[in-house]
């Protein structure tokens, strides 16, 4: 006995009102997307009277946002100096190589109000690790470091309340960290770093290299 299956038929009318749904959304969102609609004022999202800076230098691009109640705000520069006053909550604020830790510098200097660490900035509210060391303990309340990061400096103490791991892409972690220390010439002390320094990111290791050092590192990485 043989069963034949009819394949459904599918309704013109039904295939004729789908793309008329589609075409019809599509119309609105190019009339009137909602990025148009917000700056006209249409949508509850819309933030009023705002303070646009008059020149594009570095402190007027560098902004934060005051809240002035009522769905209303302004831009604000963050303030460049590190209040000695304030017991802030350190917090240490670690990566991986090309981790990204600036944008951790973004999210914390939006919440405290204090100028996060920056190549442009004079006087940063994030230190590196070893300036603690060198340079004697302070109130910066984020702390610029690494990991794994072998060859560091312990030197912030007793002073980290909390620690922020900031990790980019798993699969290039490993990679990157690698990269570093062979521009470093896989130095073991601060030192050694120290006079590599100029070496980094200037070429790129032959990948068989990165293939030994991985077999003969990562159980220890990972751990």
């Amino acid at each position: 006995m043989t069963i034949i299956r009819r394949r459904p038929e599918v309704k013109a009318p039904l295939v004729f009102l789908a793309l008329a749904a589609v075409f019809l959304v599509v119309k609105d969102e190019l009339l009137d997307p909602l990025l148009y609609q917000t700056l006209r004022g249409r949508t509850n999202y819309v933030q009023r009277q705002v303070y646009i800076p008059p020149s594009l230098d570095v402190d007027s691009q560098r902004s934060l946002s005051l809240n002035l109640g009522n769905g209303d705000c302004k831009w604000m520069p963050p303030n460049p100096n590190v209040p000695t006053d304030v017991d802030y909550q350190k917090t240490i604020v670690v990566g991986f190589p090309s981790g990204d830790k600036r944008m951790v510098y973004l999210q914390m200097e939006a919440l405290t109000g204090i100028w996060a660490k920056s190549q442009l900035t004079l006087h940063p509210a994030a230190k590196d690790e070893w300036d603690f060391a060198f340079q004697g303990a302070s109130n910066h309340p984020f702390i610029k470091a690494n990991y794994p990061h072998h060859e560091g400096l312990w030197g912030w103490g007793s002073v980290g309340d909390q620690v922020v791991l900031m990790v980019p892409n798993i699969r290039r972690s490993m990679i990157e960290y690698h990269d570093i220390l062979w521009d470093l010439n896989f130095a073991e002390t601060w030192g050694e770093a120290n006079q590599m320094r100029d070496n980094l990111f200037a070429s790129k290791p032959p990948v068989e290299d990165f293939y030994a050092w991985r077999d003969l590192r990562v159980m220890d990485e990972i751990h």
